[in-house]
């Protein structure tokens, strides 16, 4: 059997570490509590009859939300993102549809008119965005 001494393992007594409840609560030992008061002012629902017991209680803006153009990044994403989707759901419903190249041509011409479409027609509904 090897030796005490020769030993790497961290051994301590009860003494030396010492007790551990009030670092578990930081000193407190009591629950904190919170009223509309402690809270900034803009983000207090002034109807409280309204309050569903919501955890996080009710969400409220910190200031008026306005409409911003979309701007081309987010656009292409958009564009992007359909085109994959689509071209997902040919390959797993018709795996042969997207293997000829006059198909994926087809495909993505007519995601191209429409994605273009959309952007006239959502520009035209809505000009101030």
């Amino acid at each position: 059997m090897a030796n005490d001494a020769d030993s790497d393992d961290w051994k301590f007594s009860v003494d030396e570490v010492g007790p551990d409840a009030e670092t578990a609560t930081n000193g407190h030992d009591e629950a904190v509590e919170l009223s509309s008061e402690d809270v900034p002012e803009p983000l207090v629902d002034k109807d409280e009859a309204d309050a569903d017991g919501n955890v996080a209680g009710s969400l409220l803006s910190a200031g008026p939300i306005e409409p911003q153009v979309a701007s081309r990044e987010n656009a292409l994403f958009v564009v992007l993102g359909v085109y994959l989707a689509v071209f997902g759901f040919a390959a797993m419903l018709a795996p042969g549809f997207v293997s000829s190249l006059q198909n994926v041509l087809v495909l993505g011409g007519g995601l191209l008119v429409v994605a273009l479409l959309s952007f006239g027609v959502f520009g035209l509904l809505t000009p101030e965005t």
